[in-house]
């Protein structure tokens, strides 16, 4: 089990303004005679700490909305706010910053550079920012030692398994101690079982960083360890349970 460095609990995080936030958040793209909306009025919350999860039909617009939060598309209107800042998407200057520094990204394929180790692809999001320093490699070695992969740190990404190479990818997502880390279907391409195991680790290790959670997933029992669930609904985001996906 991994243990938080800074234990919180969950009463005290829920009230505290959230970490990640949207307000009238719409998306749309024009067409000839008209446009296709993909997202309409969407509203949510994430408090520090907390975890939801977004599902819905292929389509439906969850990467869309995921590539937002990440500062890697604009909205057509509306807000993300980061404890009550707005984003500035007109400004490239913050956006970098946002990406580098307040987000870890996951995605359904792992991404790892193949010519480099498992420690090293760790510790490629440090090196896109500063030299690496010794407490940064030391933080690697905790990772893996938490993925229990402290045996294959030298390994290159072909000689490890895909739940290997996926727990690699989610350490990579935290070791810049982001605020929020987003999840595109990270467990997708894995059998159920390696999975719910990858999942589990994915919640602890959100805890132990204090770090927020936005996960899209097909997975019902993955939605169902978040602290919410909602549902992208003709590209409106509703609860969940209502939507009859839990």
């Amino acid at each position: 089990m991994i243990k938080p460095e800074s234990p919180r609990s969950k009463a005290s995080y829920t009230q505290m303004q959230p970490i990640l936030e949207t307000r009238s958040l719409d998306k749309f793209f024009p067409r000839t005679g008209g446009r296709v909306d993909v997202l309409r009025d969407c509203h949510f919350e994430l408090p520090r700490a907390g975890s939801v999860a977004i599902t819905g039909p292929s389509g439906s617009g969850k990467s869309t909305l995921l590539n937002i939060l990440g500062g890697l598309d604009e909205p057509s209107s509306g807000e993300v706010l980061r404890e009550g800042v707005a984003l500035d998407f007109s400004d490239q200057g913050a956006l970098t910053n946002w990406r580098a520094e307040v987000v870890g990204f996951i995605f359904q394929f792992h991404f790892l550079l193949p010519d480099f180790t498992a420690r090293e692809n760790l510790l490629l999001p440090i090196r896109g920012r500063r030299k690496v320093s010794g407490s940064d490699f030391e933080r690697a070695d905790r990772f893996l030692a938490l993925t229990d992969l402290t045996d294959r740190a030298d390994h290159l990404p072909g000689e490890l398994s895909g739940g290997e190479q996926q727990r690699i990818a989610v350490a990579r997502a935290f070791m810049n101690r982001p605020q929020i880390v987003l999840a595109d279907e990270p467990f997708g391409n894995l059998d159920h079982e390696i999975g719910a195991r990858l999942g589990e680790t994915l919640f602890e290790l959100g805890r132990a960083e204090d770090t927020g959670l936005v996960i899209v997933t097909h997975d019902p029992q993955l939605a169902a360890r978040a602290d919410r669930h909602l549902a992208l609904v003709d590209g409106a985001l509703v609860d969940g349970r209502m939507a009859g996906e839990s």
